[in-house]
């Protein structure tokens, strides 16, 4: 192990710095991870470009990055199941485990989860970090970082598809085809979902829905006219306020829809007569619960193919030109992956 434990830290004027810190020290049931490869999540970028998100306000640096693959290389006492040298991704909200939500099973809902890169908590972007035994997963051997650190992504896009109400032969609408959009395409057709069209405005990455499974795709920048009763399912994924007043229009009589993506505007003027005339379902997406074994499975097996969205490399040194990179070239960019 080595003797440096280098931390990206973002600041509130939106600049990076490298400091080397101590590696932390396990606690009795917690696990040191060294820390492989890094996804750059759209809400790091957020907190790059505009220092905030949601309620979340970067004030004192702090270190982002939630979508972590890496190895263990030390334990505490109380830990079994897992050996030093086990190769894992890191699921970053850690719950209390004791109140309601955790114990049914919803715990991605419990109001003392602490969310790693959420400031001022400390995330992923650096060489090692000590977290709760239960917060990793185990991946197979043949798994390569840098596509198991795209776990926590394809986490979401499972939760997505859990939290939709649908019979086998479905169809769906996947409004949004960045990465989450992406993979919710490829999660609801493993699931038993049928046809999927996809929309966006920009028409590279309309191409590469296409390539992953996409049966119809449309740049909704491109066609004059609204579109109306589409699918069963409709999946919003962009985080746009636009996109958000359309969904129940999109929908069918009876159909299901969900809001993954995070509106732009926390108030958003929707068509309520279009919800309760169609008696559609309505179900929003808190990041995810109990998906990351699915999420693994589904990648190792082939049937989420995540290969295709990383389109940029850089190294840990390289994070400030990654981030800037990422920012300034959306048309360019689906998924950049930090390596250590």
């Amino acid at each position: 192990m080595s003797d440096i434990n280098r931390c990206a830290f973002l600041d509130a004027n939106h600049n990076f710095q490298i400091l080397e810190m101590e590696i932390p020290r396990p606690n009795a049931d917690q696990v040191v991870v060294k820390i492989m490869a890094n996804g750059i999540c759209g809400s790091d970028i957020h907190f790059y470009k505009d220092g905030r998100l949601g309620n979340f306000v970067v004030t004192d640096p702090y270190v982002p990055g939630h979508e972590a693959s890496g190895i263990i290389v030390d334990m505490g006492a109380e830990v079994k199941g897992i050996s030093i040298g086990d190769r894992v991704v890191i699921e970053p909200g850690i719950p209390c485990g004791q109140c309601d939500y955790c114990r049914i099973g919803r715990y991605n809902l419990c109001k003392e989860v602490v969310f790693l890169s959420a400031p001022p908590i400390n995330g992923t972007f650096c060489d090692y970090i000590s977290i709760r035994k239960d917060c990793i997963h185990k991946i197979p051997n043949d798994l390569c970082f840098g596509r198991a650190s795209l776990v926590e992504p394809v986490a979401v896009a499972v939760h997505a598809v859990n939290r939709a109400r649908f019979n086998p032969g479905a169809t769906a609408v996947v409004v949004g085809a960045g990465p989450i959009g992406l993979l919710t395409l490829q999660a609801f057709k493993c699931a038993g979902g049928s046809k999927v069209i996809c929309i966006d405005k920009i028409d590279k990455r309309l191409e590469v829905a296409k390539e992953l499974g996409a049966d119809e795709i449309i740049n909704i920048g491109k066609i004059s006219g609204e579109l109306s009763e589409v699918a069963d399912v409709i999946f919003e994924t962009a985080g746009s306020t636009a996109a958000t007043q359309t969904l129940f229009k999109l929908a069918r009589i009876g159909g299901s829809v969900v809001q993954v993506g995070w509106p732009g505007d926390q108030m958003v003027s929707m068509n309520i007569a279009d919800f309760i005339d169609k008696e559609l379902d309505y179900a929003a997406v808190n990041r995810y619960a109990n998906a990351f074994p699915t999420a693994i499975s589904w990648i190792s097996d082939g049937r989420i193919n995540v290969d295709k969205l990383i389109t940029h490399s850089f190294s840990f040194e390289q994070i400030e030109e990654a981030f800037r990179f990422t920012l300034e070239n959306p048309d360019e960019v689906i998924k950049t992956v930090i390596t250590n």
